[in-house]
């Protein structure tokens, strides 16, 4: 199983980095294009504003599949917490029933995702300054078991591991 899950997160980062070079090319080509052709138009800035949001986004795509797979070396576990330096990573995959209400949801968030989050900052004699569901940002689709999966990020502050999503991010959810 385990052999499984690392051939699936290496297959993901290499597919990822390919995406980042096939649109960084593209990109580039069509820049080049304009460059020669001198067209500045507003149409063609755009278009290479949108191919640009396009490569951060994929950039996005690549930084996560890295982290999933070093979060798998290092835990052997496909879904797990861990630290590193003053930064706390990972992913928790949950079973949220189809036509949950909000509350429902965040208590079955917080519920999986209370002993985890508890043990590493104890782990890093830290407290929690939120309850654990502001901790994530949820993930597009489900897995393989129909669980929901969300990602786990928070930062250390003084004595106290603070949430590292944006709101919006949050909300996206919503």
């Amino acid at each position: 199983m385990s052999s499984e899950v690392r051939d699936r997160l290496e297959a993901a980062q290499k597919a990822a980095e390919a995406e980042v070079e096939r649109l960084k090319a593209e990109h580039d080509k069509l820049a080049e294009k304009i460059a020669k052709l001198g067209d500045d138009s507003p149409d063609r800035k755009t278009e290479l504003r949108r191919r640009k949001a396009m490569v951060v986004d994929a950039r996005e795509v690549l930084k996560d599949a890295e982290a999933a797979l070093r979060l798998f070396e290092k835990t052997g576990k496909e879904h797990a917490i861990v630290a590193e330096g003053t930064r706390v990573f990972g992913s928790v995959a949950v079973r949220v029933p189809p036509g949950s209400s909000h509350e429902a949801r965040g208590r079955a968030i917080d519920d999986e995702l209370a002993g985890p989050l508890h043990d590493v900052a104890t782990e890093l004699g830290v407290i929690l300054a939120a309850a654990p569901s502001r901790y994530t940002r949820e993930r597009p689709g489900r897995d393989a078991e129909g669980r929901t999966v969300l990602d786990v990020f928070a930062r250390i502050e003084g004595d106290t591991l603070v949430p590292a999503v944006s709101s919006a991010s949050r909300n996206i959810r919503s």
